[in-house]
C-alpha cells in the first residue's frame, strides 16, 4: 500500500504511515466538532468548600461544647476557656456566612 498524503510505501494493514504519521482510511466514529472526547465538564467546587467548612465547625463546636461542659469537675479557668472557644466559633461562623 502507498500512502496517499506523502506516497511512501506501507504495510497493507498500516492504519497510520510511519512516516507522515497521516491515517490510511477514514476514522469509523467522527469525532465532535467542539471540545474534546476526554474533557468532563467542570463541576463546581463550591458544595465541597461548603461540607468541608461545615465539618470543621462542627468539629469546633463538639470541642467547644467538651470543654464548657464538665460541672464541678473542671476548674474556672477551664470553663472561661470553653466560653471564649465557643464566642470564637461564633464569630468565625458569622464571619463564614458574610463570606458565602
Amino acid at each position: 500500500m502507498i500512502c496517499a498524503h506523502c506516497g511512501t510505501e506501507i504495510a497493507d494493514k498500516a492504519l497510520i504511515c510511519y512516516r507522515c504519521g497521516n491515517a490510511t482510511t477514514e476514522p469509523r466514529i467522527k469525532p465532535p466538532a467542539e471540545g474534546s472526547l476526554f474533557e468532563r465538564p467542570r463541576r463546581r467546587r463550591m458544595p465541597i468548600v461548603a461540607i468541608v467548612i461545615l465539618i470543621v465547625l462542627i468539629a469546633l463546636a463538639l470541642l467547644a461544647w467538651l470543654l464548657g461542659v464538665g460541672g464541678s469537675t473542671q476548674s474556672a479557668d477551664a470553663g472561661d476557656a470553653g466560653a471564649s472557644l465557643a464566642a470564637f466559633l461564633h464569630a468565625l461562623g458569622d464571619r463564614l456566612q458574610r463570606i458565602a
